[in-house]
């Protein structure tokens, strides 16, 4: 004979990612307090550490992440009926989101005024030995080899190396077949590795709001 029963067990309710964050941060600027306060050096060192390697491993991911999902979606616009049209919207929505951008940090930075606090003068100040031009911007796009943009991290010369690397696939055509699937496959594991380290983002705003920062000048 069967029991039954109306007990139900359920599984707590996990809270929204937003939420997370935001506790993340209000837990930090507590730790932060809590070191300050009560001179904690080992505290103060755990909460670099674990910054510092948040910030680390998605360094690690920019690079390759960006590389393979240009290559992937240039690939693809094989696949678009109207490549162009698509690409002049794209650019067009770069354009305006980009304004937006600068816009907002413009307004934050008039109303806010960073560095107000830090004593420095414009005499504290060195000028530069040249200043760059266009020519030397758009030289500097084009890399010397495949190894350096990646390891120093030049986003605008690892573009350049995906959109090339795009554009031939596409004149290839099927000879191009099997490094893109594996390059699929690559930005498919690419994203997935990098959505473990966005769950732990949570413990990067509380250590990096609970990181003492260094005095200012005047203070």
């Amino acid at each position: 004979m069967s029991v039954s029963t109306n007990t139900q067990f359920k599984l707590p309710v996990r809270a929204p990612f937003w939420a997370q964050i935001l506790a993340g941060l209000v837990l930090g600027v507590l730790l932060g307090w809590l070191a300050r306060s009560q001179d904690l050096s080992w505290l103060v060192t755990t909460l670099e550490k674990v910054g510092g390697t948040f910030i680390g491993l998605l360094k690690l991911a920019v690079a390759p992440l960006v590389f393979f999902a240009i290559l992937v979606s240039i690939t693809n616009l094989r696949k678009v009926n109207n490549a162009a049209r698509l690409a002049s919207r794209t650019l067009l929505w770069f354009m305006i989101t980009s304004l937006i951008a600068v816009a907002i940090g413009l307004v934050i930075g008039l109303v806010t005024n960073p560095g107000a606090g830090t004593g420095l003068t414009p005499a504290d100040g060195a000028k530069p030995e040249r200043t760059g031009s266009w020519i030397d911007f758009l030289t500097g796009i084009v890399p010397t080899d495949v190894i350096t943009p990646f390891t120093e991290l030049n986003v605008l010369q690892i573009v350049f190396m995906a959109a090339v690397a795009g554009i031939a696939a596409l004149q290839l055509g099927e000879k191009a077949q099997p490094i893109l699937t594996l390059s699929e496959s690559v930005l498919e594991l690419l994203q997935k590795a990098l959505w473990w380290v966005i769950r732990l983002a949570p413990s990067a705003p509380s250590a990096s709001s609970a990181t003492p920062s260094p005095p200012t000048a005047g203070t």
